[in-house]
């Protein structure tokens, strides 16, 4: 039996123990008696500016299972080779119960340009089960050029990019920032693995969304479709809500896979 059969068995002989995670509650925007939607447009339609000192944490649930936790916050700025960056990081960790099956931490750094919102640095360092990576990724856009360093087994590896590339981190940071409206579909080109995607980001529709700990906000709903070389990548199929004033605040994802469902819902916003 494969080790994602087992561990989806395992889960599932568990729900009694494990408890369940309330996620995000969704409604149409049009029942809020509180909010205008026209008022509610016009502030999605403005620039936003990334929350400098800010930990943003997330339960992550399988089936509704409490399987772990991600936090991301963007730390402050630096100088690295000549450019001002802002140093954002991700932790992903799986909870105790999981971590006895299966055990993840990951942790992901990236340095984004202060001026343009590109990265010029990636880091991934991986820790999942017995599997183990831990590159650096350098981005030279004067030679369209990725350099991937393996500090696992010392490898070095290039790629080319293109102008105003994003890594995974970095992306998430830039469409925060953008202005955007219902219908738009944003193109971000994401440099992983050695691969250029093409990420499309659709903004689909406008809702209230209600996450615990925090009030019934505005939202617009995001789905991503990735493409390599001009074929669509399916892994399951994922959407997103961020808050639709003007803090921008990433509330609820969600991702099918063909063995559940998962969500990431924001728990926690502090300080850093």
């Amino acid at each position: 039996m494969k080790k994602r059969q087992f561990i989806v068995l395992i889960l599932l002989a568990s729900m009694g123990i494990s408890g369940c995670a309330s996620t995000g509650s969704v409604k149409p925007l049009s029942r809020a008696t509180h909010v205008s939607p026209e008022e509610v447009k016009l502030t999605m339609n403005t620039k936003s500016k990334l929350h400098v000192g800010k930990r943003f944490t997330f339960l992550i649930a399988w089936n509704g299972i409490p399987v772990g936790r991600i936090m991301a916050g963007v730390e402050g700025t630096k100088e690295y080779r000549g450019y001002e960056v802002y140093v954002a990081k991700v932790v992903t960790e799986s909870n105790k119960f999981l971590s006895k099956i299966y055990r993840v931490e990951d942790t992901y750094t990236s340095y984004v340009d202060t001026t343009d919102i590109t990265s010029r640095r990636y880091e991934a360092d991986r820790e999942e089960g017995n599997y183990r990576k831990h590159v650096i990724v350098e981005y030279d856009f004067d030679k369209k050029e990725a350099t991937y360093t393996s500090l696992t087994d010392g490898s070095v590896k290039k790629c080319p990019i293109k102008e105003n590339v994003q890594d995974p981190v970095s992306s998430m940071c830039y469409f925060m920032t953008l202005p955007v409206k219902l219908g738009d579909e944003i193109n971000i080109t994401v440099n992983l693995n050695e691969k250029n995607y093409e990420l499309y980001a659709k903004i689909e529709s406008l809702d209230l969304v209600k996450v615990k700990n925090f009030d019934s906000l505005p939202a617009f709903r995001v789905r991503p479709y990735t493409f390599l070389k001009g074929k669509e990548v399916r892994k399951g199929s994922a959407w997103m809500y961020f808050s639709a004033d003007n803090n921008r605040y990433p509330l609820y994802g969600v991702v099918r896979i063909p063995f559940g469902r998962v969500t990431a819902t924001l728990r926690s916003i502090e300080d850093i």
